[in-house]
């Protein structure tokens, strides 16, 4: 897979590719998610502070954001199979140094080099999807990979559940050892591949308009499909969403006093499920059958958090039961959303912006995921749960509101598109 324009047409081959794919996507992030599986325990051992740790985390994403775009580019230019087994490698390397060393500011700097060497990861993976698996199964693919990042989750809590709670760096040794295996098969995989790939030809669309689709800019289109309204509701999105999911189990913990690091882990791993179970709803039941847009089932599943995270600022007071079922009904909702934004991207495939507004759109999201564990942690250090369940309840209705902008410029823009 030197080539960066060649395709698999044997669809059994490609569908095995795509299984060793949606697992090796999972155990990433697994790995990406190895403080999250380890928060409670680190923080119930006093190794580090709540802010400590979500500050680690957060990091991560500071620097993944921005490099995602020019992860994008790369992933267009250069060999798919190089970018993912740079980015499992230097993973693993940076799960072994925090295996041996705990200190706060090597973790720190080992989790930020951890980010830097993934950045073409994630986009090369949806190269080879999009573009280098057997064409009739590319779509159904992409609804199948968004469901691996609630796995990878799964696989965290596991992991984390069934590792004594002060042995807990081990969840790095397993990580580390996850992602070598997962380079070795990967070129396992490519040695096997490289001979039976074709050669993609190259179609030149022709049109009648005066105005082609590929001429117009990239600032006009995005002005017209209401992308830069769509854009801070999928930042904030992101924020609750990986609230719901990473901070789960802390928030149990420190909310009842019969709920340990390692229960509180496995039933976080209840909530994640609710958010695969999200995804399946909003392909086969959502969208298109009950709502024909992408945007407006956006703001109807933003809107359906809202009760949800009524019943969380009640934590402490009502059942635990209740805060694990708002808290799955919360990532259910929100991880649907996420499916819709990667079919409304989809639009700009006609101007050749789908990999401009994809990269765009996750660069968003993993400034969301920097900012939730940034802000969140300290705030429920130092204010509480509650507090943390009013700012969501705030941050939906801010979402709400910038989905409801951009909702007629989406509809407009998907009629001139379809």
């Amino acid at each position: 897979m030197k080539d960066i324009n060649v395709h698999l047409e044997n669809k059994k081959v490609s569908r095995a590719f795509f299984a060793y794919i949606f697992v090796m996507y999972a155990v990433v992030y697994m790995t990406k998610s190895c403080f999250s599986g380890a928060l409670s325990a680190i923080v119930n051992e006093g190794t580090l502070t709540l802010s400590q740790t979500t500050f680690i985390q957060g990091a991560f994403y500071i620097a993944y954001a921005p490099l995602q775009i020019l992860g994008g580019l790369f992933a267009d230019k250069y060999s798919p199979e190089k970018l993912i087994t740079v980015g499992l490698l230097g993973g693993a390397a940076a799960n072994i140094v925090i295996f041996f060393n705990q200190n706060y500011y090597v973790m720190l700097v080992s989790w930020i080099f951890s980010a830097i060497i993934q950045f073409g990861l994630w986009p090369s993976v949806f190269k080879i999807i999009s573009s280098q698996l057997v064409r009739s199964d590319r779509k159904s693919m992409i609804f199948l990979i968004s469901l691996a990042s609630s796995g990878g989750l799964i696989l965290t809590y596991l992991v984390a559940a069934c590792i004594p709670e002060t042995a807990w760096r081990y969840n790095f040794a397993v990580s580390a050892l996850s992602l070598v295996i997962a380079a070795i098969v990967l070129k396992a995989f490519c040695v096997k591949l490289d001979p039976i790939l074709k050669k993609d030809r190259v179609a030149e669309e022709k049109t009648n308009k005066t105005d082609a689709p590929s001429s117009v800019s990239t600032m006009k289109v995005f002005l017209m499909s209401g992308f830069f309204f769509v854009l801070p509701a999928v930042l904030i999105r992101t924020m609750i969403e990986s609230g719901t999911k990473n901070l789960s189990s802390t928030m149990l913990m420190q909310s009842y006093d019969n709920i340990s690091p390692t229960l509180g882990n496995l039933l976080s791993i209840l909530i994640v499920i609710g958010g695969a179970v999200g995804v399946i709803l909003a392909k086969f039941v959502i969208f298109p059958k009950i709502i024909k847009n992408e945007i407006t089932a956006c703001f109807v599943m933003m809107a359906f958090t809202i009760p949800f995270a009524f019943v969380l600022s009640l934590i402490g007071k009502v059942s635990v039961w209740s805060i694990v079922l708002s808290l799955a009904m919360m990532n259910l909702s929100l991880t649907a959303t996420n499916l819709f934004v990667q079919y409304y991207n989809m639009y700009f495939i006609k101007y050749g912006k789908n990999g401009t507004a994809a990269g765009i759109i996750n660069s968003a999201a993993s400034l969301g995921m920097a900012l939730q564990f940034c802000i969140f942690g300290p705030v429920a250090e130092n204010l509480g749960w509650k507090t943390v369940a009013v700012i969501w309840i705030v941050m939906t209705a801010v979402a709400i509101f910038f989905l409801a902008v951009a909702l007629p410029y989406a509809n407009r823009f998907k009629k001139e598109n379809t």
